[in-house]
């Protein structure tokens, strides 16, 4: 089974011209999101675009110590995404298919009084008609970011959300040509959530919408019939052991494809199986089923007010608001024993907290923490 690094080997001298842009060439577009372009690719206010070529000399000149990460990297060993960023980054900055790409319009905003963490960029393809790509930033380190996958919850929006939808609106609107969507892990909750706010003749423009893995929404709270218009054209991918692709209700098709890792190890996308051009189907697996069906049943017998109280409270312990980040060396190894050793819990909060915790069966909190951990450890 091959992955996107030996995609990128096989397919990297095939321009666009010769070899359509297609899924796994979205994905390795919404991973490149993830690397810290601001100051690097012109902002979002800016009429300049500039290459992949471009955009990684910049990089590599900003982030030296970037260059030393080793050319080759055993998945199997070394799951870390970051190590794979900056082979894709080197890759495509060299090949024939992806270096004259240009970019543009990034922007990033980050607010911790507020709540938001959220990154964009626009792809403009070469050698293809007006083909643009729109791709959103997943979930970071940072504990902001964490919070607002959470808040999916009991919010019919959360404010990444409305910063992407802002962005695709006003792209669309000055772009020419078809548009296609993506993102890996929160920024596919992003795409989709985007597309389906545009109207008329702007949503005509979209190509497809693509979520890597990406939570899906809470119908209780965000009809399911708000997202109708552009169903047909969303589709999401997740491996046989997700976690985070199958919480809350998938809008569009699901697709399931195959990893050389294990549970929550699959959500890095550099261990998906790919052949030739095309990612390799899988099942989904019993226990990504049951944490499915077992966290839409917990969710149900809680009160939009029970699910946000104990979601701020949870963040406001480990310290959401003051922009910390999540150290993998550190890990969680039981959110319980973490809410029992902050003193400065009032009486009625730590109840609250202790009483949620416990409505969750032992078989769904045993899993949830697994992921959690596992999740830590991929960063």
């Amino acid at each position: 089974m091959g992955s996107v690094l030996d995609y990128l080997k096989w397919r990297a001298d095939l321009r666009f011209s010769r070899d359509p842009f297609n899924d796994v060439d979205a994905l390795i577009l919404a991973m490149l999101s993830y690397l810290p372009f601001k100051g690097i690719v012109p902002g979002i206010d800016e009429r300049e675009k500039i290459t992949l070529e471009e955009t990684a000399r910049r990089y590599f000149s900003k982030y030296p110590s970037h260059k030393d990460d080793p050319e080759n990297i055993d998945l199997t060993v070394s799951p870390s995404m970051d190590e794979g960023l900056m082979q894709i980054l080197k890759i495509t900055s060299r090949s024939a298919r992806f270096s004259e790409m240009r970019l543009s319009r990034f922007a990033e905003k980050t607010d911790f009084s507020a709540g938001q963490q959220f990154a964009a960029l626009t792809y403009h393809l070469p050698h293809a008609k007006r083909h643009q790509v729109i791709a959103f930033r997943g979930t970071d380190s940072t504990l902001i970011g964490w919070k607002e996958d959470f808040e999916l919850a009991y919010m019919e929006k959360v404010p990444a959300q409305e910063s992407a939808s802002d962005y695709l609106s006003r792209q669309v609107s000055i772009l020419s040509g078809k548009v296609t969507v993506c993102g890996h892990s929160k920024g596919g909750n992003l795409a989709v959530y985007a597309a389906s706010r545009l109207k008329g003749i702007d949503r005509s423009r979209l190509s497809r919408v693509i979520s890597f893995d990406g939570p899906g929404f809470n119908f209780s709270l965000l009809p399911r019939s708000s997202f109708s218009d552009c169903a047909n054209k969303v589709i999401n991918y997740v491996p046989e052991e997700s976690i985070v692709g199958v919480l809350l209700d998938t809008v569009g098709e699901r697709k399931v494809i195959t990893s050389s890792a294990r549970y929550l190890f699959q959500h890095n996308p550099l261990t998906w199986g790919v052949e030739r051009s095309a990612f390799t189907g899988g099942e989904l697996s019993d226990t990504a089923q049951l944490l499915e069906e077992t966290v839409e049943a917990w969710l149900g017998k809680l009160s939009l007010e029970r699910r946000k109280a104990f979601i701020d409270a949870l963040f406001d312990v480990l310290g959401a608001s003051e922009g910390k980040t999540i150290d993998p060396k550190d890990g969680l190894k039981d959110l319980s024993k973490v809410i029992k050793n902050v003193s400065d819990l009032d009486e009625d909060t730590r109840k609250m907290l202790s009483e949620v915790l416990a409505s969750i069966t032992d078989q769904a909190r045993d899993a949830i923490l697994k992921a959690i951990r596992e999740k830590l450890l991929t960063k």
